[in-house]
């Protein structure tokens, strides 16, 4: 129980950390960061295009958190069944996020999620 909640509060941390962190990368303040602002953040760099999901030369907090849950996709077919996920709020909200009801959850469906929380 105790290695749980510190798993959740570490986190939820370095969620925090990672918006900050784009925030301040954002030096145009649009709520997104190109390639170029996204050198920042090295990581978001490395994956910039994979992060990209609408494919617009921008990312914005919502493809970042995305990017970050699906790291769990641990069959690596691109999408998230419910064993493979780890964020409560989205396992809470699976069945209302699976818009095409095939029991899993792609990027697309994962950043409407952080898009509806922000």
């Amino acid at each position: 129980m105790k290695k749980a909640f510190l798993f959740a509060v570490l986190a939820i941390a370095a969620q925090t950390a990672v918006a900050a962190n784009v925030a301040k990368a954002d030096k145009d303040n649009d709520g997104t960061l190109d390639k170029n602002e996204a050198k920042a953040i090295p990581m978001v760099a490395k994956h910039f295009d994979a992060i990209d999901l609408d494919k617009d030369g921008t990312v914005d907090q919502a493809e970042i958190d995305a990017f970050k849950i699906m790291a769990a996709d641990k069959d690596n077919d691109g999408t998230l069944d419910k064993k493979e996920i780890k964020h409560k709020g989205i396992a809470k909200a699976f069945d209302q996020l699976d818009g095409d009801k095939d029991g899993t959850l792609d990027a697309k469906e994962i950043v409407s999620f952080f898009q509806k929380k922000s």
